[in-house]
Parts: C-alpha cells; sequence; structure tokens
C-alpha cells in the first residue's frame, strides 16, 4: 500500500463494529496533516531565529547557555577520556569542566545517568561542545525518524515525525529522548521477525534503566524468549564492560548519586514542573514525599496490569507495543518533559492500528492532544502549576486496554487479525 493511500485512511477508514454508522470524511486529511506539519516545522525554524535578533549571537546560540543539558554529556564524557570517569558524579568536579566550556553557566548541570549511559557517551568530547551537540542532535534525530518509519513508512511518517513536538522540546533541551525513544521504537518494530535484533535494540536501554523495567515482565508475558535473553545478555554485557573500563569506583559513585539526586526532586518545585509523574504532581499539591510515592505506586501497579492483561494472552502487535511504551511512562517517579518523545512511538503504533482496523470516535483528535502534549507541558504546566500529564498518560493507557478488550470479544474466539506472536 503506498503512503499517500494509507495516510487518506485516517480520513476514511475501514468500517467495523466500534465505528459504524460513520460514513462521513473525518476533518484530518492527508492535505491538512502535510500542512499542519509544514506549519510547526516553519515555526521551529523561525522562533529561534526571531529571539536571537534582539540578543547576542555568542550567547543564544542553539546548544548555548539555553540548551545546556548536553554540557553534562560532553564534561562527563571529558572527565572519563581523562581517566577520571568517577568525577562525574561529583558536582564540584563536573561543574568546574562546564564552566571551563559555559562560563556564563549558571549552577552546574549535574550527570545522573549509569556507567553504561556514559560508555554511550565516552567519544563525544573529542570533538568541541558545540560540533558534538549538533552531531548529537542531529544523529538521535535522524534515528527517531528512522524508527517512526519503521512502525508506519512513508514520507509523510517522516514529516510528522520532524514536526512531532516532542523533538522541539528535546531540542531545546539539548537531551536524550530522541535516542531512547529510538531505541524503543526500532526494538519493538523488530520484535515480530527479527527477535535477535529487537533484544540488541532493547537491551540498549539499560543506558535509562528507568525506562525499560517493564520490557522483561512483556517479553515472559509474550513467552518471546529469545528476545529476552538477548535483552538481558545485552544489559550484562555493556554493564560489565562500563565497570571494567570505567572502575568499579564509578559505579559505586552512581549509586551514591541517587541519593542526592531524591532529595533534590522532593524539594526543588522548578525541577517538578518538568517531571509529568504523579509524584511530582502530589509535590506539588504539598502531599509529604510518602504519600506522593505512594500515589506513584497506584500509577505502576496499573501499569504492571496493563501490560500483563495485554501482553499475556493474543493481541495486535501495534496495540502491546503502544500498551507497553505507554505503561512504561507511568511507572517511574523520575520522568523528565523531554522523555516524552514515546509519546511519538504511541500515536505511531496506534496510527497504524487505525489506519489497518478503522479508528473509533475522537481517538484520532485524541492522538493529535498526545502530540501537542510534550509543549503543552513545557507551556502550561508552568502557569498553571498543576501537572496533567500523568493523568493523560494514565487516560491513554485505559484507552488502549479498552481497545484490546472490545477487539478481543468482537471477533469469533476472540482472537483479532493481525495478531503476532513470536514463536522462536
Amino acid at each position: 500500500m503506498s503512503d499517500d493511500a494509507s495516510i487518506e485512511q485516517l480520513a476514511v477508514p475501514k468500517r467495523n463494529a466500534s465505528d459504524r454508522g460513520s460514513q462521513r470524511r473525518h476533518w484530518l486529511t492527508r492535505q491538512r496533516l502535510c500542512v499542519y506539519a509544514g506549519a510547526l516545522l516553519l515555526i521551529y525554524v523561525l522562533a529561534p531565529a526571531v529571539h536571537m535578533l534582539g540578543n547576542s549571537w555568542r550567547h543564544q546560540l542553539p546548544f548555548g547557555n539555553n540548551a545546556r543539558d548536553y554540557i553534562a554529556f560532553w564534561s562527563a564524557s571529558h572527565l572519563a577520556l581523562q581517566g577520571h570517569a568517577a568525577d562525574a558524579y561529583s558536582t564540584k568536579l563536573l561543574g568546574a569542566v562546564e564552566k571551563s566550556v559555559l562560563p556564563h553557566l549558571k549552577g552546574t548541570m549535574p550527570w545522573l545517568y549509569p556507567p553504561t549511559f556514559l560508555l554511550f557517551l565516552y567519544p563525544v568530547a573529542l570533538l568541541p561542545y558545540e560540533p558534538s551537540a549538533w552531531l548529537f542532535f542531529g544523529f538521535t534525530l535522524i534515528a527517531f525518524v528512522a524508527a517512526i518509519n519503521a512502525i508506519v513508512p512513508g514520507r509523510i511518517s517522516t514529516l510528522l515525525a520532524l514536526a512531532f513536538p516532542g523533538v522541539i522540546i528535546t531540542a531545546v533541551s539539548a537531551q536524550n529522548g530522541l535516542l531512547t525513544a529510538s531505541m524503543m521504537g526500532f526494538g519493538l518494530a523488530l520484535l515480530p521477525r527479527r527477535p535477535v535484533w529487537s533484544g540488541v535494540s532493547l537491551g540498549l536501554l539499560c543506558t535509562k534503566p528507568h525506562l525499560a523495567v517493564l520490557i522483561p515482565l512483556a517479553l515472559l508475558c509474550s513467552r518471546s524468549w529469545r528476545t529476552l535473553a538477548v535483552t538481558g545478555s545485552v544489559a550484562v554485557v555493556l554493564s560489565a564492560i562500563s565497570v571494567g573500563l570505567f572502575g568499579v569506583e564509578t559505579l559505586v559513585a552512581f549509586v551514591r548519586s541517587m541519593g542526592e539526586i531524591q532529595g533534590v526532586v522532593i524539594s526543588d518545585n522548578k525541577v517538578l514542573l518538568r517531571i509529568p509523574t504523579f509524584f511530582a504532581l502530589a509535590r506539588q499539591l504539598s502531599i509529604p514525599a510518602a504519600g506522593a510515592y505512594a500515589l506513584q505506586a497506584v500509577s505502576a501497579s496499573m501499569a504492571v496490569a496493563s501490560v500483563v492483561y495485554v501482553w499475556s494472552r493474543p493481541a495486535a502487535h501495534e496495540l502491546r507495543a503502544a500498551t507497553l511504551i505507554c505503561a512504561m511512562l507511568a511507572v517511574s517517579p523520575y520522568l523528565y518533559d523531554y522523555d516524552l518523545t514515546w509519546y511519538g512511538l504511541v500515536i505511531a503504533w496506534y496510527g497504524r492500528f487505525g489506519l489497518a482496523h478503522g479508528f473509533r470516535r475522537y481517538e484520532r483528535e485524541g492522538l493529535i492532544l498526545l502530540g501537542f502534549a510534550p509543549l503543552m507541558g513545557l507551556l502550561v504546566v508552568p502557569r498553571v502549576h498543576f501537572q496533567f500529564l500523568p493523568i493523560l498518560t494514565l487516560v491513554t493507557l485505559a484507552v488502549l486496554v479498552t481497545r484490546v478488550g472490545t477487539e478481543r470479544r468482537g471477533v469469533k474466539g476472540g482472537i483479532s487479525v493481525a495478531f503476532v506472536k513470536e514463536t522462536s
């Protein structure tokens, strides 16, 4: 099926039991998708240019003081290349390197990641800071677009991926959201037919383990034994290499830094504005830390139950993938706004399912809302001081689980078409 024909089904989906009686063309046509995406891309290009007209070019470069998170990546790599990887977890020593590169930087951008991610970023400081930052962003953007195309192939998918607001949030932050989303996207896209390569991609997420905690559960429930074995092996090998290269003291320093990070998150209201979790929502409402963790535990329990329900029995792979991605955004109390690039994967997987089986009423509008959610988090949450994004995550998860249940009940024998189950 051609790209044009696939996207056109957004306007005229196949009729099924859940969408019966809807014969009018949906307003979200292919032409409008192109126009809206193109307009967003134009805004992304013009807004920084207009902003820089009234400011010093030197201090408003895309990877200067504004998008400053990458300076922690570069500085940690610099210390590792000098043979002092453990010093990356020292605020004082890391801050000294950061200030040598960005003298006008206020405060210190901490290094919050395990040694496995430092292994991944080990060579980035071989280049000067800004070329390194541009290369990192370019590589991760290409990987993200390729992952979306692996899910829904076509030129319009590329355009929509580039225009996805989560991309600009990651660019503004100079962070790794596009990288982790591409790992997850490729891992799930390869799962049905390339279980080994799927395991390699999913195993790379050990670089941010709190985003990968439900992957083994899903693979266990679906009996994807080969993928599970490879995923675990990749994580173990990368961990062993990082410890061997950087020393056990680096791992000890990382574990010790977790307590400091927890204290900052609990007490810093500015940080909470960027954390789209129920923990952050509770803390904004002045609920004690114990109560906030309890609320987050409820969210995590719902996520676990959803994965078990969807992955333990036959279900369309698109719905399985979207459910797992959404569920993992509901587990950890320490999630950041740039991690919401994963919403783009949810949209792609559910969009692919809808193209094949039809959309229910308001589902396409819901996908649009989900697409703009990262931008809403950046612009709206700081003004209303209410972290509503975790609620949106759970609502989306409920929609996915409900659709799985509907598909199971709506077909003879409880099995719908396009079910994918790894048998190897």
